[in-house]
């Protein structure tokens, strides 16, 4: 009796054994391992999230390209005296003949009888398109490439000696 029981233990766990395995494969093929991709050459760059569709989106953009411009400690406190200084800011949106429209962003202090300030933080403006991109005008005697100028020379590193 117990040689029965003893091939029919063998037999029934061989057969387990074997339907595991077989079942495993075909499932497989169902569900199989991703291929690896291959490495592009050019890394993806991320859609813009940023969508400009108010003034004052447009002059938050106008602040945050200049804070990206003010990259030393000298250049963040010339940026923080200039909007200190200047605080009427007006955006506008302009309509082209083809149907697109881009924001005019301009500071304008000419109201103020006694300006002790820079002479060009008085009136500057920028051009702000709908994904966020900020291009200094040329308007009011390019004032505003006058301060990223001021900016970008202030963000310059120190010359080793």
């Amino acid at each position: 009796m117990r040689r029965w029981f003893g091939r029919r233990y063998a037999s029934l766990t061989a057969i387990i054994l074997f339907s595991a395995v077989v079942l495993t494969a075909s499932g497989c093929q169902d569900y199989t391992f991703p291929t690896p991709e291959q490495p592009s050459s050019e890394p993806e760059k991320p859609a813009s999230t940023t969508f400009i569709n108010s003034g004052d989106r447009a002059t938050l953009a106008v602040y945050e390209h200049l804070l990206s411009l003010a990259v030393s400690h000298e250049a963040k406190d010339y940026l923080a005296e200039f909007s200190a200084a200047s605080d009427n800011w007006s955006a506008e949106s302009e309509l082209f003949k083809d149907g697109s429209s881009v924001w005019y962003v301009m500071v304008d202090m000419s109201g103020v009888a006694n300006w002790q300030e820079k002479p060009y933080w008085q009136q500057a403006g920028w051009f702000v398109y709908q994904d966020g991109r900020v291009i200094p005008s040329n308007r009011l005697q390019a004032n505003a490439l006058r301060i990223e100028s001021d900016l970008q020379e202030l963000s310059l590193p120190l010359p080793a000696e």
